[in-house]
């Protein structure tokens, strides 16, 4: 492991610690008896939205004329995720590690899994957005205004995600012949990425609202552990938890397992909508504990997958041409 890695390593680890000395070890063991009820429906809940995932990156992969069968995406994205989630910068490292497990046409891969990627980020975002909005209606700490930097940077994200012409051309022009090879390279796939959805509008409409399925279902892990713990369900009060959770989940992609953010998030996020904060760890120990779970499986099959390259790459085979026009219709 670089030193890097060990250095954000440590500094997880030291917020995660800094989180427990706070909360005392009493209240979490509380919150763990609560945790046992609210974990099988969280796990349910997180199988369904891998399968809704898998489908969508199906989708966008058959529309470039790739076909690989839906149980081994998920198994890969499992893997990616695994990888991206124990290290630092996690999609940094998980997003070519799903490019290259799949052993597929490089340039078509890139551009139909960062579709993928990027239409799941988009509902993400605008999810994340709704619920920090949505603060006024239920924050009992803070002033509104706090709101308006974490609302501005997800719509920054929003902006680029959807806009039609590419960001890198304009930034490749102006080095010239000074730009580097990587960033003319990364500015091809951005323009591949970008024609893309605007020659597929329907598939991308599909993949659209089979995301927005997914964030419906993870935002009904929080209806779940309020369940739970007998608390009352009102539905900005969801939005807001969610939202916030979400937007600090975002920006500790860099930190391994996010350890000590999400907890922080969750604490912060019950707090400001005047639930009880110590109660906020028992959403974020449910996550923890199902995102470890995925971990474990992922590293297993990618161990697994290792003594099989020969067979992984016969898993992925071209379609002809009429019947991905029929799959992508």
């Amino acid at each position: 492991m670089k030193k890097a890695e060990l250095a954000g390593a440590f500094v997880a680890v030291t917020l995660f610690a800094w989180v427990l000395a706070h909360i005392g070890l009493s209240s979490i063991v509380q919150q763990l008896k609560a945790m046992r009820i609210a974990l099988p429906v969280v796990l349910a809940l997180s199988v369904l939205r891998l399968c809704l995932q898998s489908i969508a990156w199906s989708a966008s992969l058959k529309g470039m004329r790739i076909y690989v069968d839906t149980p081994r995406l998920a198994a890969i994205r499992l893997a990616g995720q695994s990888m991206g989630y124990l290290t630092v910068l996690g999609p940094v490292i998980s997003e070519p590690m799903k490019i290259r497990l799949l052993g597929t046409s490089t340039e078509a891969t890139v551009t139909a899994t960062f579709l993928d990627d990027g239409v799941y980020w988009f509902t993400s975002a605008l999810l994340a957005i709704v619920g920090i909005v949505s603060l006024p209606f239920v924050a009992v700490h803070g002033a509104a205004y706090h709101a308006i930097p974490p609302v501005l940077a997800l719509a920054l994200m929003v902006f680029v995600i959807t806009r039609r012409n590419p960001i890198l051309s304009g930034v490749v022009r102006a080095l010239g012949k000074n730009a580097p090879s990587w960033l003319a390279r990364a500015e091809q796939f951005e323009s591949s990425i970008r024609r893309y959805r605007v020659n597929q509008p329907a598939l991308v409409r599909r993949m659209f609202w089979i995301d927005v399925a997914c964030q419906a279902l993870i935002a009904s892990e929080v209806v779940v552990v309020l369940w739970s713990l007998r608390l009352p369900i009102h539905f900005f009060t969801i939005l807001v938890i969610e939202g916030v959770t979400r937007g600090l989940k975002m920006l500790s992609g860099w930190i391994p397992a996010r350890l000590g953010s999400d907890e922080g998030g969750a604490i912060s996020a019950f707090a400001l909508t005047g639930l009880s904060p110590i109660l906020g760890l028992a959403l974020a120990l449910t996550r923890r504990v199902r995102d470890l779970l995925w971990a474990l499986i992922g590293v297993v099959w990618l161990g697994w997958n290792s003594r099989g390259t020969k067979r992984s790459q016969k898993a992925a085979r071209p379609i002809p041409t009429i019947f991905a026009q029929e799959a992508v219709e």
